[in-house]
């Protein structure tokens, strides 16, 4: 049975819903906020989405690729940004705070507009910042997968109507405008097959019939807003198929690619919620026949062959799952028009405000000692790459800082955001690295064809200048060597 409200005024008690729910949404939107206050700035992907939109170049022009990449791989992502851009001119740095707290509000607040205890969604997420910190970190790059996140958010709370006889096409018209959105924004269309396949597996045919079929035309839309659908989608599946063919081992792809350690502690606090349900007497076996948790049960597995399985897919469905729990619990529990709900929200929104908030290891503030490369430095400018120069580096920190700070720069990079994109040689090279462990021998064949005009930048520590025969060496910035052919 429910609490009783005995202390409450009677006109009053239809305001807690509405108190509750404005506390939710302040609690999420003041939280990016506040960490953006530290000058956080996310050290990947953020940054170059930026930079490209300011640089006004194509990938060509900021990259040495293979001819099979012809086009954007995130189209509908740097449209946003520059039409932002456009309004605004805003420099790079704001297009990364707007990336930033847009698309950890776009995932966060969604879901208290679909509950009766929104307090129940912010109790899953601090259950994940506290079980998992790497997924609050990741909800604060800025980087388009937290929209298909969100996609998949949408999946979970629309898909029971889904199972009408009578055609819902409401829902899934509201499915395939986000699955259009998704493939032209994200462009990993391909992995929708898992929600899929789950539903099918949970034996909900019908619903994964209609989810396949709004799936399908969602991704020929998202495709066709591009103005090259063909290629589109060509070459993102073979962006995939370069970024894990003929590798040696897992460690040579980007640490997002590799397998993951297995979450032990998110493992067990979901089999503490289902024995929790048992102690309660509900128990209830369909719990586990339930299409989001076998999805969230299936992105975990299959983390162990690529970590963004789980985070990007399975933790969606996991955070959803237990937010389910959490809620038929408040249902159960709490009168919703009770004035301890107001308490109980509260607590939860400032406690996962300050775990959130809290610069643990340095983790919102550490870039604020990395000292970039700028062309602006006049010592620096002297030996960063002239007009027509290539910057080869094995590390991809280097692109990432450089391209950042120096958008419209004259020069390219052989190795930019995604390894796979380089030339079948430079790709090989690099991989030789990578397995010998930055062997400086490894380096001999960029450093064979390089031009005056080009640079090798090496990240190491000052008293460990790179020990590669055929370069003059500089030490520009913390942690940054530069290496160029010998000015005679």
């Amino acid at each position: 049975m429910r609490g009783k409200n005995n202390n409450f005024p009677d006109g009053l008690k239809e305001l807690v819903p509405v108190i509750v729910f404005c506390i939710a949404m302040a609690a999420i939107i003041c939280i990016p906020l506040r960490v953006m206050s530290y000058g956080f700035i996310p050290p990947d992907d953020a940054g170059r989405h930026a930079a490209k939109v300011i640089s006004g170049k194509s990938w060509d022009e900021i990259l040495v690729v293979r001819p099979e990449f012809k086009m954007d791989s995130h189209p509908g992502w740097h449209a946003i940004l520059q039409a932002i851009h456009r309004i605004s001119e805003c420099d790079q740095d704001t297009l990364v705070f707007f990336s930033v707290v847009f698309l950890f509000i776009l995932f966060c607040i969604i879901p208290i507009f679909f509950l009766d205890f929104p307090e129940a969604w912010l109790a899953s997420i601090l259950a994940f910042v506290v079980l998992s910190p790497n997924f609050i970190f990741r909800l604060f790059l800025g980087r388009p997968y937290i929209f298909t996140m969100t996609v998949i958010l949408a999946i979970c709370f629309i898909w029971p109507r889904l199972k009408d006889k009578k055609i819902p096409y409401i829902a899934m018209g509201i499915l395939t405008a986000l699955i259009a959105m998704s493939t032209w924004i994200h462009a990993s269309w391909y992995l929708f097959a898992l929600p899929i396949a789950c539903f099918f597996i949970a034996r909900e045919v019908r619903v994964g019939t209609r989810l396949a079929i709004a799936t399908v035309i969602g991704v020929i839309v998202g495709a066709s807003v591009t103005g090259h659908p063909y290629m589109f989608l060509k070459q993102t599946l073979t962006h995939m198929m370069f970024a894990f063919g003929g590798i040696q081992s897992r460690r040579l792809l980007v640490g997002e690619f590799q397998p993951f350690a297995g979450e032990s502690l998110v493992v067990l606090f979901m089999l503490i919620i289902a024995l929790w349900r048992k102690v309660r007497g509900k128990w209830d076996p369909h719990t586990f026949h339930d299409p989001i948790f076998i999805l969230a049960v299936t992105g975990w597995a299959l983390g162990f062959v690529a970590t963004r399985f789980w985070t990007d897919w399975g933790m969606p469905a996991a955070i959803f799952w237990i937010m389910v729990q959490i809620n038929d619990f408040f249902n159960e529990k709490v009168d919703a028009t009770s004035l301890r709900r107001v308490f109980i929200a509260s607590a939860i929104s400032g406690i996962l405000f300050l775990a959130v908030s809290a610069d643990i290891d340095s983790r919102w503030t550490r870039n604020l000692i990395v000292e970039y490369l700028s062309s602006e430095d006049p010592k620096q400018a002297e030996w960063l790459p002239e007009p027509g120069g290539i910057i080869y580096s094995d590390d991809m920190t280097v692109f990432y800082q450089t391209f950042f700070k120096n958008p419209k720069a004259p020069w390219r990079y052989m190795l930019g955001f995604e390894p796979a994109m380089m030339p079948a040689e430079d790709l090989a090279t690099l991989r030789r690295i990578h397995w010998n462990f930055e062997s400086r021998k490894a380096f001999d064949p960029w450093v064979s064809k390089m031009g005056p005009k080009d640079r090798l930048i090496i990240r190491a520590s000052q008293d460990a200048k790179p020990a590669i025969s055929g370069l003059e060496w500089y030490y520009a910035a913390t942690g940054t060597w530069i290496g160029r052919i010998p000015k005679h």
